[in-house]
């Protein structure tokens, strides 16, 4: 590519970067999701199939073979083997992530935060649960591979998906 070519480029990349930075800070516009956001909102789709699915297969594409999952209610880390035995004991009807963030510690990893709504079967009882969900990801010759899960249960609080409430100002 010639040296003029590269430089109009360039440009041009500059100019659609500026458009898209003032489109995304404009009031009223809906921010697009992040290059990182999309990614490891895929990936947690995969997951989450997976275990709908019962698919040990795909979780093994996903998982670390040191993952381990960390809850307020369990002294000390809940081994994949275990885990994978609770998740596929249940039956995941539906599941649906919001207000996700990810943040690269370094190059090879980066940690996502959500919130996860799930529908599930146990015992015969369906029950709906939601928790806020912090995974940490290392990206290796294999891809990405999820390697911790911190899980923490919301309770008595709106779903993050609900309309927010605008002020009428009569108050």
């Amino acid at each position: 590519m010639s040296d003029r070519r590269f430089s109009l480029a360039v440009a041009a990349l500059i100019s659609i970067l500026f458009s898209v930075l003032a489109v995304a800070q404009a009031p009223g516009r809906i921010e697009t999701r992040t290059r990182l956001v999309s990614l490891f909102s895929d990936l947690q789709n995969q997951w989450l199939e997976a275990v709908k699915k019962k698919d040990a297969a795909a979780l093994d594409r996903l998982l670390g073979d040191e993952y381990e999952v960390w809850t307020a209610t369990h002294n000390g880390p809940i081994p994949r083997e275990d885990w994978q035995a609770e998740a596929f004991a249940q039956d995941l009807k539906s599941f649906r992530t919001g207000n996700m963030a990810v943040r690269t510690v370094r190059d090879d990893v980066a940690v996502e935060s959500f919130v996860l709504e799930q529908t599930v079967s146990k015992q015969g009882a369906v029950v709906q649960e939601r928790s806020f969900v912090v995974n940490v990801w290392t990206n290796g010759k294999d891809g990405w591979r999820c390697t911790d899960s911190y899980w923490w249960p919301i309770t008595g609080q709106p779903s993050p998906h609900s309309a927010p409430v605008s002020p009428t100002g009569k108050d």
